[in-house]
């Protein structure tokens, strides 16, 4: 149902990109060109805008979905992008998703769009976004200026598409059918692809289509669309229209993981929280019109675990396609994507700590990320890269580097309300709206939506108390430099870790263990050191009075964050009990949930590169906008998921 996920690991085809005279793209693999030669950009407009009646079926809506088969060069979004810009409501958005199998590169895009002056601006904006292909989702906000940034949501889905399609949760309001012809790549024309569109579709979706192949036509019936013909483009005589005729497709989403009824396209929320977690949740609503407050018991952001001098940017990634090191890979494009030009760009460089580097190649082989973000290198050119003699090689993250957090939060909640110093001890839900109250029964906010990201201080809160949450105490050490030290010129990854010189200190660290207290330990510094020996013997020498930095990192049992709607605990076990049985889940009904209270927590030690992603995708669940990971990722990382496995385990 979901597609096998063995399949995430697999690179990419090609389309073949060549060129026919006049400057006309083809796609050699399927012997098809991308667009009429009559005008590729006139045909956008004739065939997808209006034959899906557009901007009228966009006007007075807050949000709009289109879905595209077949992203080829990026012309029909920006043929949408340019109508959108023109006719949009203020404040409205637009999430354009598109699938691809067979993704052009940056270059080949560029290429591609060269001749159409009429979009020049729109095409800069899209190929300063556009990611390097690899397979999964992407998520991007291109921007002509500065201020659209996030009016329009880009999702490249790069695959197969009835994979892709199978792992998307959005609900269309349009839909682009632009494969290639139906005889020339069946695949993305088949029942499984049409079935797909029927389940994404709201009622009264519109499609439209170049081609009038009979197997399209009776596709799209048998998916629910009443069908129609209309005048086709330039040499083709006719083409399709239609309209979803609706219906319950059935969802696959396991009903204890559906989708929490969201709280509006747009409102106020108050987040609990000043840490990376809080502040990234208040952009990501920014960017959708959310009015934000964060409440913060310390006077200052980034007061615990997220004001850690320096955090390091790197990808946590495995070699088998499991849920972690797929969603910190997507979690790493994102961020680099997000934060671009907002952290020290020194690159990273992770060293194998085993010895034989297989397990690296093996990260390499998979094509979890494409060859310009990551490469295997072996001791010399990790050497060569370090600044510093090696005697392992590793992974290199050439964007990688290091970030303060406390300049990022700063940076993000410029326009956030901020009620610091503030400890928020109760939360009542009336009328709809969330009452936030402190110690001693004083009002701090009245809000729409309640996100809870303060760490461990969510499970004050009675709703949020269940939370499996873990400690885990982290030490770092701020060395000075030395003649040797200060040659280093990457961010060198090994267990702990070490930053390159700043102000002339390192930062190296950081211990791991199952404590509390954020007093600072000699004996730690005295560990951090001995780690870094096994790499680089005697660079630092110890010594007393040492500073650093200490905290409590909050973690899951399953060391991935935990995102989305705050089940309601009770209803949830009573609901779900017989998944101690072993019963089918189609007995079950919806998830209960806190109407609009939600959590973004357990960020652990790779805050700096999760939160971004998490928190949009925590955003897109508050107002019930398209995922932007696939769905069995989202449903690794939901709140709910350790209730399923105690209820299955019989544990509760």
């Amino acid at each position: 149902m979901t597609g096998d996920i063995n399949r995430h690991a697999r690179p990419l085809p090609a389309p073949d990109l060549t060129w026919e005279r006049g400057h006309t793209p083809v796609a050699a693999r399927f012997g098809d060109i991308y667009y009429s030669r009559d005008g590729g950009l006139a045909e956008s407009r004739h065939v997808f805008l209006t034959g899906n009646e557009l901007p009228q079926a966009w006007r007075h809506k807050e949000c709009f979905c289109i879905v595209e088969l077949g992203f080829g060069t990026g012309l029909n979004f920006l043929a949408a992008w340019d109508l959108w810009r023109r006719t949009r409501t203020p404040g409205s958005r637009l999430h354009y998703i598109a699938v691809e199998g067979f993704p052009l590169s940056g270059a080949e895009l560029r290429e591609c769009l060269a001749p159409w002056d009429e979009v020049r601006a729109l095409s800069r904006a899209l190929l300063a976004a556009y990611p390097e292909p690899q397979r999964g989702f992407h998520r991007v906000f291109p921007a002509v200026q500065r201020g659209e940034s996030g009016e329009v949501a880009l999702t490249l889905l790069y695959g197969d598409a009835k994979d892709m399609l199978g792992q998307l949760e959005a609900r269309a309001d349009a839909w682009f059918l632009d494969g290639f012809a139906p005889d020339k790549n069946p695949d993305i024309w088949s029942d499984e692809v049409f079935s797909q569109i029927a389940r994404l579709s709201k009622d009264g979706a519109s499609a439209a289509t170049y081609s009038v192949a009979g197997t399209v036509r009776r596709s799209l019936d048998a998916a629910g669309f009443d069908v129609t013909r209309a005048p086709g483009f330039g040499a083709k005589r006719e083409m399709l229209k239609a309209r979803f005729r609706g219906g319950a497709a059935a969802p696959y989403l396991q009903p204890w993981f559906a989708h929490a009824p969201h709280a509006a396209s747009r409102g106020h929320a108050a987040i609990i929280g000043a840490g990376l977690s809080g502040a990234h949740t208040a952009a990501a609503l920014a960017r959708r019109g959310w009015r934000t407050t964060i409440i913060d018991r310390h006077d200052g952001l980034a007061a615990e675990a997220s004001g850690v001098p320096r955090a390091v940017m790197a990808p946590r990634l495995t070699a088998a396609p499991a849920f972690d090191g797929r969603f910190y890979a997507a979690a790493w494009r994102y961020a680099l994507a997000m934060l671009d030009g907002a952290h020290a760009h020194v690159g990273s460089l992770q060293l194998d700590g085993g010895g034989d580097g297989s397990r690296f190649e093996e990260i390499i082989a998979s094509g979890v990320l494409p060859s310009a973000y990551a490469a295997h290198v072996d001791a010399a050119e990790a050497s060569d890269i370090a600044g510093l003699t090696l005697k392992q090689g590793g992974l290199f993250f050439p964007q990688g580097g290091w970030q303060q957090p406390r300049e990022i939060c700063a940076a993000l909640t410029a326009q956030t309300e901020m009620r610091l110093g503030v400890e928020a001890t109760a939360l009542a839900h009336t009328s709809g709206r969330w009452r936030i109250g402190d110690a001693r029964g004083h009002l701090i906010t009245e809000a729409d939506a309640v996100i809870l990201g303060n760490a461990h201080g969510m499970k004050r809160f009675r709703e949020a108390a269940w939370l499996p949450l873990e400690a885990r105490r982290g030490q770092l050490t701020l060395a000075p430099t030395n003649a040797r030290a200060e040659a280093l010129r990457t961010v060198l990854l090994y267990g702990g870790y070490l930053t390159p010189a700043h102000h002339g200190v390192h930062e190296l660290g950081a211990t791991f263990d199952m404590e509390t207290g954020t007093d600072l330990r000699p004996g730690d510094h005295l560990r951090n050191l001995d780690d870094l020996s096994r790499i680089a013997p005697n660079l630092f020498a110890p010594s007393a009075g040492l500073a650093g930095f200490a905290a409590v990192r909050c973690m899951s049992p399953d060391h991935l964050p935990m995102v989305g709607p705050l089940p309601e605990h009770g209803a949830y076990l009573e609901d779900f009990a017989g998944l101690r049985h072993g019963h089918p889940w189609a007995r079950y009904p919806n998830a209960r949930y806190h109407s609009g209270l939600y959590v973004l927590t357990a960020l652990g030690a790779r805050g700096s590169v999760s939160a971004p992603l998490a928190a949009e995708l925590l955003a897109c669940h508050v107002t019930g906008e398209p995922w932007p990971v696939e769905r069995d990722i989202s449903t690794a990382l939901h709140p709910a998921r350790f209730l399923v496995r105690e209820l299955k385990r019989r544990e509760i």
